[in-house]
């Protein structure tokens, strides 16, 4: 079983050569189509090669190829350089409302492997744009889009570049038989897990704000060992427990910069700017609330950015025993976790998650990326601070 997305939610991949699998259930009488779109950097196909169905097959790359009506083989490897999107189709002449018990896709590949199980009923869509591979940088990555389109596969293709006449548009209907089904999976929006460094989740507003944001650093605290031995291990000795801190760096839309944390007693407020707050230093591990950063959700639409960072004030790293963990929730919105994983052992910061501000969605990446302090962690994220010795 592979790693369970959400609409919205972004997954890095770490293979070239993947399967695109789509599958229905207990729909014997819905007329199907499944379909891939190739896209330039403007979000257009270039060329009528661009545009994989059940009569054109194969892409002229090799970079995608329609097995049968709902598989996919895809070679990333051989997308042409211009082009930075690969788009997958479902059309349900019928409408969505048609699939009772939803769909359900599946992307997989040596080490990957990732699904999302989507709704039908109640929906009047009859095309459905199911999910993208997108290039960002040297990376791909998969997202789950589950937008639908009422007046099917026209308007759709239309909206990609595509020009459809009125024979084209039977393209809608194939003659292949309808995508096999699968036994119905179901979807848990409770907590959302970042496994790898790039994943990202895309959160939308419910309630014309995202509430109360809170961040949530905590770590492992062994009481089989005794707080002060584990703890004091952490350290290098067995001296206490250690001073693992949680902080945050941030810019404002309009270019306005700073830094919340202990270190300087710099612990915001979250009524007046930066409307971000930092809810006391648990210097020893040994709360088990953890240490807690809070983010006014309603001046969301200020901020481009906020980084998300632990270090080690006191000690010799050793993240490895930390076991330490985020939890990123909101009102409405599944809990995010984002595990600090063991690598960079010897360095004492790490940068766990970034927050960024995409037209108003709140966009969660994983990071975990260790460096050797606040200085070192800046300048490879571009924050611009002027940094000099500070102490709590």
């Amino acid at each position: 079983m592979g790693t369970t997305l959400i609409a919205g939610q972004n997954a890095k991949l770490s293979n070239t050569r993947l399967t695109f699998q789509l599958n229905v259930t207990n729909a014997p009488s819905a007329n199907l189509d499944a379909s891939a779109i190739l896209l330039a950097h403007n979000g257009k196909v270039s060329s009528d090669d661009d545009f994989i169905f059940f009569n054109q097959p194969q892409h002229t790359s090799g970079a995608l190829i329609q097995k049968d009506g709902a598989t996919f083989s895809i070679d990333l490897s051989k997308v042409p350089p211009h082009l930075e999107r690969i788009v997958f189709v479902l059309t349900v002449e019928q409408s969505l409302s048609a699939l009772t018990s939803g769909y359900h896709f599946r992307i997989f590949g040596d080490s990957d492997d990732f699904e999302f199980t989507g709704q039908g009923s109640g929906r009047s869509e009859k095309s459905l744009i199911v999910s993208e591979l997108y290039r960002r940088n040297s990376d791909w990555k998969v997202k789950v889009v589950d937008q639908g389109f009422t007046g099917g596969m026209k308007p759709l293709a239309e909206h990609f570049g595509v020009e459809v006449d009125s024979s084209a548009g039977q393209v809608a209907r194939t003659p292949t038989p309808p995508p096999k089904p699968v036994e119905k999976k179901s979807v848990s929006l409770s907590k959302i897990t970042l496994e790898k460094k790039g994943d990202t989740v895309s959160l939308e507003k419910k309630s014309g704000s995202f509430g109360k944001i809170h961040i949530n650093l905590n770590w492992n605290q062994d009481s089989s060992a005794g707080k002060k031995g584990l703890l004091g291990s952490l350290m290098g000795g067995n001296k206490g427990g250690i001073d693992l801190d949680l902080g945050c760096m941030f810019e404002f839309q309009d270019g306005s910069k700073g830094i919340v944390q202990a270190l300087g007693n710099n612990f915001g407020s979250l009524d007046s700017a930066p409307y971000m707050f930092l809810d006391g230093d648990d210097r020893t591990g040994a709360l088990n609330a953890g240490e807690n950063l809070y983010i006014n959700g309603k001046h969301w639409n200020e901020v481009k950015r906020v980084m998300i960072f632990a270090f080690i004030y006191e000690g010799v790293p050793n993240w490895a025993r930390t076991d330490g963990k985020v939890l990123i929730s909101s009102p409405e919105q599944p809990e995010i976790e984002i595990r600090m994983d063991a690598s960079g052992s010897d360095q004492n910061f790490c940068v766990i998650a970034m927050l960024e501000n995409q037209n108003g969605s709140l966009n969660i990446s994983k990071e975990v990326n260790y460096f050797q302090g606040h200085r070192q962690a800046d300048e490879n994220y571009g924050f611009g601070f002027q940094w000099k010795a500070g102490r709590k």
